[in-house]
C-alpha cells in the first residue's frame, strides 16, 4: 500500500496572515485542500494520512468531506518540528500497516505537486530506497558567516534543493527514527535533514521548480498565477 503522509502541523510566526497558511483559502478552497486532491486523484496513491496542527483536526475532516477526500482515513496531531510530526505519523502506521507499505511524505504547503514528480518518488523508493524531490539550482549560492559578506562560492552544480515529497519504506523509516533518538538527533524541519544527520545517502528523485511551497504572503500570489496557468493549459 502506498500511503501519502501531509504534514500540515506547521504554525509559522512570521506568516502576515490570521491563520496558518496551509488553512489560508485560494478560490473557496484551502490550500491544504488543494494539495490532497493532487494525491486522492493520483492512482498510486492508496491512502492518506494528514498530521495536523494540533486544534483543526476536525477542520481537516470538514474539508475531507466537503471536498470529497475519501481516501483521508487518518488525521491525527503533528509535532513541533517535521521530524516529530513524521515519527508521529510513522508509529501510527506502523500500528495499522504493513512494514512493507511506502510512505509518501509531503507538505500540505505544497499544492503544486504533479503526478510525476509523485510517481518518480514512488518508483525511485522501490528501487532505491528512497525517494527524495529534489531539483538543480539556477543560481550559484555563497557562504556567508555573517549574513552581510560573503566568503565561498558554491557551485550550482555542487548541490541540489530539496523539495517533498520524499517516499521511504515504512520499517525503514521508523527504524531510522528509532536511531535519531538515540543518537539524540531531533527537532529537524525535514525527514531528509535526519537520514543525512545519520550517515546516509539520500537518493533523489525529480523536483520541479514549480512545485511551490507556500512559505511567505508573495507566495500565495504566486501560488495563484502559477494554478491559473495550469487552467489555462488544460
Amino acid at each position: 500500500m502506498n500511503i501519502a503522509v501531509l504534514l500540515a502541523a506547521g504554525a509559522d510566526p512570521n506568516f502576515q496572515m490570521d491563520i496558518p497558511k496551509q488553512f489560508v483559502n485560494v478560490y473557496n478552497r484551502p490550500i491544504i485542500v488543494y494539495t490532497l486532491e493532487k494525491f486522492q486523484k493520483h492512482p498510486e496513491i492508496d491512502a492518506i494520512m494528514v498530521a495536523c496542527l494540533p486544534g483543526w483536526e476536525n477542520m481537516v475532516t470538514a474539508y475531507a468531506k466537503q471536498f470529497d477526500i475519501t481516501k483521508l482515513q487518518w488525521v491525527i496531531p503533528g509535532g513541533r518540528s517535521g521530524q516529530e510530526s513524521s515519527k508521529l505519523a510513522i508509529d501510527r502506521l506502523m500500528e495499522e500497516c504493513e512494514k512493507e507499505d511506502i510512505v509518501i511524505l509531503h507538505d500540505a504547503i505544497r499544492p503544486m505537486v504533479t503526478d510525476e514528480i509523485i510517481s518518480d518518488s514512488i518508483y525511485t523508493c522501490k528501487r532505491k530506497g528512497m525517494g527524495v524531490a529534489a531539483v538543480i539550482s539556477m543560481d550559484n549560492v555563497m557562504m556567508t558567516n555573517d549574513g552581510i559578506t560573503g566568503n565561498r562560492i558554491i557551485s550550482r552544480y555542487a548541490f541540489r534543493r530539496i523539495q517533498t515529497p520524499q517516499t521511504y519504506r515504512l520499517e525503514d523509516l521508523w527504524k531510522a527514527h528509532q536511531e535519531a533518538l538515540e543518537q539524540g538527533i531531533r527537532n529537524e524541519n525535514d525527514t531528509n535533514n535526519m537520514i543525512s544527520r545519520l550517515g546516509r545517502d539520500v537518493t533523489l528523485s525529480k523536483g520541479s521548480d514549480t512545485n511551490l511551497k507556500i512559505n511567505t504572503v508573495e507566495d500565495v500570489e504566486m501560488f495563484k498565477a502559477l494554478f491559473n496557468l495550469h487552467q489555462e493549459d488544460d
